[in-house]
């Protein structure tokens, strides 16, 4: 059955003689090309990661696409605006080409284990990007193919797909902020407010992808960044390389590390959405405590780390030590229950009390997080990028950073 046309132009054909005119209409899974005037297609291109579309620019404006035929590239000239819409369309369902002729490149901004990141800037509109490059492999498919159709507030956005002769380049939103990781590097969240807000974004992005059918599988402080500096709201999912759909059988192995759930780790391994929560809460336990789940004197000895995982025993002592109100220790918890049978999910957290709009009593608000202001590390305090105006803790977090100023005189 043919899906609707969602966009339909005019374009044609330069030949030596007389050129050619044809009518391209754009569905939301193929690209069909129709001799001019007639119902009669001519050329169809099919909208999946095995194709390839071609752009011809000059003078930053795109003035012809090319797909190719027996092996051969033809190229269809177009009004610009109308490229530009076509590209627009099919973005994150096929593959381009010619990325040098689309972008600028500015500096790197990132590296991971097998990719390099570069800020860079659209030729045609100006727009600033990311670009993610990774030497060609099969599972840029599977990170592409997961993310391909993903469109939620707190998840990175994918813009397009490039193939070069090496490397596969992705194009996604580019993020102004940190990680969590760099942020708790440096002590800078420190109020109940705080941790609320990036909570609530991870759920929120948790409970989007169950209901898309997919598992992230590695979240960590690493792979949750912030689209603008010093704004906690602006929280993003990133990198998801190790995810999965659920019902997949055939499945990578993951690298366990510090916030894997138990049941990732036994003998027959249980990947559910719950997965996502236990690395969750163990993100919200040390947003409270200071502290990993585990101890890290054992990262040492991973055999020892393994089993530690395996068993999931965690030490919640740490959490009152560290004046973590009564609600949040309860969902946290509630996050970390070593049966993922009994654990709750996305949805089900974000209805626990702590996330009802006044959950703090007054004695909670003056003691959260005493001891560690009296930690001579945290001298360096908020840094003045990072401000969240939100109700009591923007102003205990503003008094404290006139305090942290003082010191320094």
């Amino acid at each position: 059955m043919l899906l609707p046309v969602i966009h339909s132009f005019t374009c044609e054909r330069i030949h030596y003689f007389m050129n050619s005119y044809y009518t391209v209409n754009i569905h939301t899974d193929q690209i069909r090309i129709n001799q001019f005037k007639s119902k009669n297609t001519k050329y169809i291109c099919t909208l999946t990661f095995d194709n390839k579309i071609y752009w011809y620019t000059e003078q930053q404006k795109i003035h012809a696409f090319g797909i190719i035929v027996k092996k051969k590239v033809k190229f269809f000239k177009g009004n610009h605006k109308d490229l530009e819409e076509m590209r627009r369309l099919i973005g994150c369902k096929i593959i381009f080409d010619g990325i040098v002729n689309l972008y600028k490149c500015n500096n790197q901004i990132g590296e991971g284990a097998d990719s390099k990141v570069f800020k860079v800037e659209d030729n045609i509109n100006k727009s600033l990007w990311a670009l993610k490059c990774l030497e060609r492999k099969d599972d840029f498919y599977q990170e592409i193919r997961m993310h391909q159709n993903l469109e939620h507030n707190h998840i990175i956005q994918f813009k397009e797909y490039f193939q070069g002769e090496q490397y596969f380049y992705i194009i996604m939103e580019l993020m102004g902020g940190q990680t969590l990781s760099k942020l708790l590097e440096k002590n800078l969240i420190t109020t109940h407010q705080q941790c609320k807000v990036i909570i609530q974004a991870l759920l929120s992005a948790l409970v989007y992808l169950k209901n898309e059918g997919i598992i992230h599988r590695d979240i960590k402080p690493a792979n949750i960044m912030f689209a603008q500096s010093g704004r906690l709201d602006s929280l993003k999912l990133v990198d998801f390389n190790f995810a999965m759909r659920q019902n997949d059988t055939n499945v990578q192995q993951i690298l366990f590390g510090m916030n894997t759930a138990p049941e990732a780790l036994q003998d027959n391994p249980i990947y559910s959405d719950k997965m996502d929560v236990y690395s969750c809460g163990a993100i919200l336990y040390k947003l409270y405590s200071g502290e990993d789940i585990h101890p890290i004197r054992y990262m040492q000895e991973s055999n020892v780390f393994y089993d530690i995982l395996r068993n999931g025993s965690i030490d919640f002592q740490v959490l009152e030590k560290a004046n973590t109100p009564n609600q949040a220790i309860r969902l946290i918890k509630a996050m970390l229950e070593i049966d993922p049978f009994k654990r709750v999910n996305a949805q089900e957290a974000l209805q626990l009390d702590y996330f009802q709009n006044e959950s703090l009593s007054p004695t909670e608000k003056r003691s959260r997080f005493q001891q560690r202001y009296q930690n001579e590390s945290l001298k360096i305090g908020i840094t003045t990028d990072f401000e969240i105006n939100i109700d009591q803790d923007a102003k205990s977090a503003n008094i404290r950073k006139i305090e942290i100023h003082h010191h320094h005189h």
